[in-house]
């Protein structure tokens, strides 16, 4: 038996055909037809977890690790909203959602009804498309639009920029009548099609002629799914003696005489030597940067910024060094390396060799740093760091501990992961126990008591993995606000913004 309503078959049929294989529920009426039209379905898994936030990052987690499209239903009023924070952290970190809302008859909001919000287009411009569909569709020409509509979004979650897309289902009541009518098949599915962009002749003779006139070239990668294409590619870059390659530690790379320990270097870097190190082109790679110091010792210094998103799109590539900002679009990252591989170097230069030196140096003082100071959290992320099995998943949590990980090396099977989209402490251990539960490896999540107590609802699900491990930084309190300036001048210090507790998660 399955639902009455055909479009809902169509719909979860269009998902299954479009290899959808994961579904993430929470409990709720007005979604019932969506329930028991994908539960029908035997090749795709029905997960159920009841807190919608913890369920939005449970797929974001899954999504990351897959890398491919993870479906999200709710039901309708406030459980849609929360899943907003998880939305934005997928269309920040380019993880692919299809987020499926459902929602009372059209013109339901303002008149009384129960659980009615406006929620049309109610992740803004947090999605990479958005949509709404009539649930009751009932004669071929509402399939057809039905259809298309559900491609639509399916297709965008991979296509140019990994993302989540947004349908929000309309549906009458009764909700749980069932029926064993043969399903009336309107499909003709077109296979994906590849909207790869490539970069203009023009443009790649601009980029040729300035990348080869200058003598000092910066390139930094933030976080990114690592490839073995993309590695052989940033290490042709970095053999060359003119172009010094910045990687973070959620880069997952790992090349030889790369500067790994950016902080640590700006850290130990003396104020009149700074002109050595500053660059005259700045390329940007992956998605958003974790380290603040880069970005302000940067700031209006480089002569061009290029910055190439993920993936092959219409970028949303971000000015963080100031007004020298120099967007090609559409861009190909593929392309755009290897246009730069296919110059020939600058005249000798010691740009190079200042930040190779100042990475050695930077290094040894870490070292000796965190030697003499065994019981914090700096010296517990170390520990902790030498301790990894290979080829684990980590899993760090917002704030300090993926801070602390940027001064550290981490082993090269180790893939490191954070929610660095939007950066925020909401569902760290809801995504990590999402990620534990497909990738089937040894998976970290280390986090501060914060973090975990903010999100210990994430524990509250029976899909838990016996290959999670989570390792919680007790320090009573937010201790990121210990380290960055401000927050300890104000009065209450405590009370606002350490939030002071003597709370456990010992049981």
């Amino acid at each position: 038996m399955n639902t009455t309503k055909k479009g809902i078959r169509l719909l979860a049929e269009i998902c299954r055909r479009k290899g959808i294989r994961k579904v993430v529920f929470s409990p709720g009426s007005r979604s019932a037809p969506l329930v028991i039209a994908f539960s029908k379905i035997a090749e795709i898994e029905c997960i159920v977890i009841p807190d919608e936030r913890v369920a939005g990052y449970f797929a974001l987690g899954m999504a990351q690790q897959l890398q491919k499209t993870v479906a999200l239903v709710c039901t309708s009023g406030t459980a849609v909203l929360n899943l907003s924070p998880a939305v934005c952290e997928a269309y920040f970190q380019n993880i692919p959602l299809l987020v499926l809302t459902a929602d009372r008859p059209v013109g339901s909001a303002g008149r009384g009804e129960n659980q009615a919000i406006m929620q049309e287009d109610i992740f803004g411009m947090h999605t990479v498309f958005s949509c709404s569909i009539d649930g009751e569709a009932n004669t071929e020409v509402e399939w057809h639009e039905l259809a298309s509509k559900v491609t639509q979004a399916i297709d965008a979650t991979t296509q140019d920029f990994f993302g989540p897309a947004h349908i929000n289902v309309h549906l009458n009541e009764p909700l749980y009548d069932t029926n064993n009518h043969p399903f009336v098949n309107v499909l003709s599915i077109e296979e994906e099609k590849s909207n790869t962009r490539f970069i203009s002749l023009k443009d790649l003779h601009h980029i040729k002629k300035t990348f080869a006139l200058h003598e000092r070239k910066l390139v930094i990668v933030g976080r990114r799914e690592h490839t073995a294409e993309f590695s052989a590619q940033l290490e042709k870059l970095n053999e060359r003696t003119d172009v010094v390659v910045i990687h973070e530690t959620l880069a997952n790379l790992h090349l030889k005489n790369a500067v790994w320990n950016v902080d640590a270097c700006l850290a130990a870097m003396k104020k009149n030597t700074e002109d050595n190190f500053i660059p005259d082109v700045v390329i940007t790679l992956g998605s958003q940067i974790i380290s603040k110091k880069l970005k302000q010792f940067l700031r209006d210094k480089p002569a061009i910024h290029w910055d190439v998103p993920p993936g092959s799109c219409m970028g949303r590539g971000w000015a963080m060094f100031g007004d020298m900002f120099d967007a090609i679009e559409p861009i190909n990252e593929k392309q755009f390396l290897n246009a730069l591989i296919d110059t020939n170097e600058a005249e000798e230069t010691n740009f190079k060799s200042h930040w190779q030196e100042l990475s050695k140096q930077a290094n040894k003082l870490s070292d000796a740093y965190c030697d003499q100071i065994p019981y914090s959290d700096l010296g517990i992320i170390k520990t902790l760091v030498k301790s990894f099995p290979d080829k684990a998943n980590i899993q760090y949590g917002n704030s300090t501990p993926i801070r602390y990980a940027n001064f550290l090396h981490h082993k090269n099977s180790l893939r490191i992961n954070a929610n660095r989209g939007t950066s925020g402490i909401d569902g760290c251990l809801s995504t990590a126990a999402g990620a534990a539960y497909v990738n089937h490896k040894i998976t970290v999540c280390i986090l501060g008591d914060v973090s975990f107590l903010y999100d210990s609802n994430a524990l509250w699900n029976n899909y838990l993995s016996p290959h999670l491990r989570i390792i919680i930084i007790n320090n009573s309190g937010g201790n990121i606000f210990r380290l960055i300036d401000g927050p300890n001048q104000v009065n209450d210090f405590e009370k606002f913004f350490e939030t002071k507790h003597s709370l456990t998660a010992k049981h």
